[in-house]
């Protein structure tokens, strides 16, 4: 699991730029899987009897939260935007990496606070990056829709814990794969598959092409939950290390979630659920509504800090939530729905 995390969250893959992201999910899926692109820049693996009476969809999604270019000014500093949900009290004095003609190296600028009136976190309006070169440079290497990432190291802490960018839902990711290769020598009672959604974080629209276009029975999606902290209401929260966060909503389907509660249950996992009173907020939303609608279940990990440069996961939850999902699958799926 460490391997496959590390190797996902080292592409930049922003929401609508995703190439990189798809050749290293094609590697990973395609040694276990038939993979294949979907027209929104997703990918398929498909597993399991093609003629199977039930067919079962996984979703996570491949895209990352970030930054794009959308003008430069006349000394030579870049504004940027928000691409997806960017904790923007996060960004002042960052490093960033500026995806242009060549990769080039600025900071987010900020106002001194012995200036500053206010102390407030920047607006989408005002983030400006610094590359510290002239302008006629910077036009030559930047133009306007080239991705910015803020940097970010990729950390292993005690307890068994990640810290770094994107594991929403590069983490996500790591648990399809993983969970594929537990499936890999299985007889499954249906079809399988299992999709790498492109663009969540902008319109959720990789996922909801993508369960138009395969048409799943059923569909459990994979996503970052809120991990439990000082600031974070326990009802909404998952403790690291607990193994998943279950979602119950009137959105989803009641049988697709009690069979992941079972599930849990018979894996000794203490897991913890979130209630929406509507909607989920991810994947599932969409999925559950495409083409005559799915029947859709979702569960997610903890992660602290998200949406920010140090989102922090357990990789023993990880491993927890794929065996869960595998055994799903192998399962069949839910009874009922």
């Amino acid at each position: 699991m460490k391997e496959i995390l590390h190797r996902l969250c080292a592409d930049k893959g922003i929401s609508g730029s995703e190439d990189e992201m798809r050749g290293i999910i094609r590697e990973l899926a395609g040694d276990i899987a038939g993979v294949r692109s979907l027209p929104l820049g997703s990918i398929a693996a498909e597993m399991g009897d093609p003629d199977a009476k039930k067919h079962i969809m996984l979703d996570a999604h491949i895209d990352r939260i970030g930054l794009i270019v959308t003008y430069i000014d006349d000394e030579g500093f870049i504004k940027a935007e928000p691409v997806g949900g960017i904790d923007l009290r996060t960004l002042a004095g960052n490093v960033v990496t500026v995806y242009g003609k060549e990769e080039l190296t600025g900071v987010i600028c900020t106002v001194p606070p012995h200036l500053s009136r206010d102390n407030k976190a920047l607006t989408r309006e005002a983030v400006w990056i610094d590359t510290a070169l002239p302008v006629r440079q910077v036009r030559e290497l930047v133009q306007q829709g080239d991705s910015v990432l803020v940097c970010s190291a990729y950390t292993e802490l005690l307890g068994n814990k990640i810290s770094c960018s994107a594991l929403d839902n590069r983490a996500g990711c790591a648990v399809l794969i993983r969970c594929m290769q537990l499936l890999r020598d299985k007889e499954l009672p249906c079809r399988l598959s299992v999709v790498f959604s492109s663009q969540e974080e902008t319109h959720e629209s990789g996922a909801e092409t993508a369960a138009f276009i395969l048409r799943p029975d059923e569909a459990v999606v994979i996503d970052a939950g809120y991990g439990r902290q000082q600031g974070v209401p326990k009802e909404k929260s998952g403790k690291l290390g607990s193994g998943s966060i279950i979602s119950i909503a009137p959105s989803l389907s009641r049988g697709v979630t009690d069979k992941l509660i079972a599930l849990a249950r018979e894996l000794n996992m203490a897991s913890a659920y979130e209630v929406c009173g509507g909607k989920t907020g991810t994947n599932a939303d969409k999925i559950s509504v495409s083409a005559g609608g799915v029947r859709t279940g979702c569960i997610s990990f903890p992660d602290k800090n998200m949406h920010t440069q140090t989102e922090m996961v357990s990789l023993d939850d990880l491993e927890k939530l794929s065996q869960l999902l595998a055994l799903y699958v192998l399962e069949g799926g839910a009874s009922h729905a």
